[in-house]
């Protein structure tokens, strides 16, 4: 059982359902003009809903909040102005969201696939299985839990992950950041451009770090070994019992180890 929502711009709450189904509750076209929402069931018990494809040309704003969108150098409209959709799935659902501009909300799922464009801001309950996010520009997310995290903000993204209990795997670019406060199984990072990320409370099996340009990761917590590479002018910290492994350092990267600039063995 799913539900799939592709080239959507506007406001999606997707809320708990006490029932073994999933059913739109409220459907708002707004006036903005930007056309129908379509909703359509396929026959493999997913529940479809499609937006209309914006144009090429989208600007969006946030003031304290509140976010306005123009297109084609047009005048700009407030959110509240586009579609607004709330549906109702069970926490045993697949979610799969494609939010072009907008706001979202997603209650608990079983798997939770996103995608968010720039203008996007998203704010999830607890994943019970696979999230995979992918972020682009200014996007925002956030998450309560996840058993495993597939992580692709290689072209920028602000996220929070509050809690991660078997794998984090994380792509990050441009201006991207990450903050999580527990991770627990295994980390892999994968970091450039000026991309910034904070694991706090680690509990790790294995730590993977991949480093280069002016990219910086802060840990802190425990590992039982980790693979570090640090290249360019990137910056590693690891505080509080990690096991180093294999240590690559080049050109001016650095890994600082308990407050202590590492040198070598």
């Amino acid at each position: 059982m799913g539900l799939q929502i592709d080239d959507f711009i506007g406001t999606v709450r997707i809320v708990r359902s006490d029932v073994n189904s999933i059913n739109v509750v409220t459907v708002n076209e707004g006036a903005s003009g930007i056309g129908p929402v379509v909703v359509e069931e396929t026959g493999s018990s997913v529940l479809r809903v499609r937006g209309m494809p914006a144009p090429l040309a989208m600007n969006c704003v946030r003031l304290n909040g509140a976010l306005s969108i123009s297109f084609d150098d047009g005048p700009a409209q407030p959110i509240t102005d586009f579609p607004t959709i709330v549906i109702s799935v069970p926490p045993s659902a697949d979610v799969k969201l494609m939010l072009r501009a907008g706001d979202a909300e997603v209650s608990e799922t079983e798997n939770l696939e996103i995608l968010a464009g720039g203008c996007a801001n998203i704010v999830a309950e607890r994943v019970t299985n696979t999230l995979r996010l992918t972020t682009t520009g200014a996007a925002r997310f956030s998450v309560d839990q996840a058993r495993r995290a597939d992580i692709d903000a290689s072209n920028g993204g602000q996220i929070r992950i509050s809690n991660v209990d078997r794998l984090l795997s994380a792509c990050l670019g441009h201006a991207s950041k990450l903050n999580s406060d527990k991770v627990t199984g295994d980390a892999r990072m994968y970091m450039s451009g000026t991309s910034r990320a904070t694991l706090s409370q680690v509990d790790l099996n294995e730590l993977t770090a991949e480093l280069d340009g002016t990219s910086s990761l802060d840990v802190t917590g425990t590992a039982s070994t980790s693979r570090i590479a640090v290249g360019a002018a990137a910056r590693a910290h690891v505080t509080g019992g990690v096991k180093l492994g294999d240590v690559s350092l080049t050109r001016a990267g650095r890994l600082v180890v308990d407050g202590k600039r590492w040198k070598g063995p």
